[in-house]
């Protein structure tokens, strides 16, 4: 049986999330790229992304195909170790660069897509003192399959 789109979709941002390494010109390198588990994800390598999936909206449209808009939120963990100097949010920002011009080296996820949207981000705490922080990005994935089968771009 084939994987739908959506799968798809979440498979191929998981392995561009992963080419995020100095080798490859980013400024990071991200230790992890997890897809979201309910049992949990390990935060033990950082940086470390989890890939989330979010809401969904579909529209039937003639042809007979459906228009998706996916909502994927990306959370980017970073666990900051006495002795690093760089102050939190120019780490955030960095990893946040790296994150945005990883997804917009193919807007079409492998041309399982119609576009990639970042729609905005927010840097998020565990508490006060701790070394855990990161940044969560939501994008926005327009893509289309056929209304009688998930599995078929249109």
């Amino acid at each position: 049986m084939s994987a739908s789109i959506r799968e798809n979709i979440l498979a191929e941002l998981k392995t561009t999330l992963e080419a995020i390494t100095v080798a490859h010109g980013y400024t990071n390198t991200i230790a992890s790229v997890q897809r979201w588990n309910q049992r949990g994800n390990s935060l033990a390598l950082v940086p470390c992304i989890v890939i989330n999936s979010g809401q969904e909206e579909k529209r039937p449209e003639p042809n007979p195909q459906a228009t998706c808009k996916f909502t994927i939120y990306l959370d980017v963990w970073y666990r900051q170790d006495d002795d690093e100097t760089r102050p939190s949010d120019q780490i955030i920002s960095g990893l946040l660069a790296d994150v945005e011009k990883a997804l917009m080296v193919d807007p079409t996820r492998g041309g399982n897509a119609e576009d990639t949207n970042i729609l905005n981000n927010v840097t998020f705490e565990t508490v006060e003192g701790q070394p855990s922080f990161g940044i969560i990005v939501e994008l926005e994935i327009v893509y289309k399959h056929k209304l009688t089968d998930p599995t078929v771009y249109v």
